[in-house]
């Protein structure tokens, strides 16, 4: 008859061994959730390097000449992939889309991947957001061009609040009513 190789092992070497491996299976659980059923990394500190881009593409709009060429280099940005009705720029932690009809840019659409700002951010370089059923609206006037822009926040998950962090930030020029 064969014996299991831990047969052989002494009691307290056994529960060492299963104290060991239920700590590190601890360790590589999910992140917890809050009672709204919100992961912890929802609320984490938000990550400002997109934020720069954010506003000099929202500066960059505010012009009657916004070329795809004068967009990215206001943004900083090198034009990685163009169809007739897009451009497409990438950045480390996220990507910019640029809506081109022809060689105007009349939207800009930042998907967050890893660099996630926060409402807060986004209120302190915009000022006080009004709540949409999408996430949270900011306007801009520019005084220079008479130029009206709309920038939308969409946080992570709804309802959201200042320390909310952001997934997509879509901006275009306002809508006259």
């Amino acid at each position: 008859m064969l014996k299991h190789p831990l047969a052989s092992l002494p009691v307290w070497s056994l529960l060492l061994l299963g104290l060991c491996v239920s700590t590190a299976c601890s360790r590589g659980e999910a992140p917890e959730h809050g009672a709204d059923g919100e992961s912890a990394g929802a609320h984490a500190k938000g990550d400002d390097s997109a934020l720069g881009h954010v506003r000099a593409g929202t500066l960059a709009l505010t012009r009657p000449d916004a070329t795809v060429d004068y967009v990215a280099a206001e943004m900083e940005g090198v034009i990685m992939a163009r169809t007739k009705s897009q451009a497409l720029m990438h950045y480390d932690g996220y990507r910019v889309t640029l809506a081109t009809p022809g060689d105007r840019v009349t939207r800009i659409r930042f998907d967050l991947v890893e660099a996630k700002p926060t409402i807060k951010q986004l209120t302190e370089l915009f000022g006080e957001p009004r709540e949409v059923r999408k996430g949270m609206l900011y306007e801009h006037a520019s005084v220079v061009t008479g130029s009206n822009i709309v920038i939308l926040a969409e946080p992570v998950s709804m309802p959201a609040d200042e320390g909310s962090l952001v997934r997509r930030i879509l901006i275009e020029g306002a809508r006259h009513r």
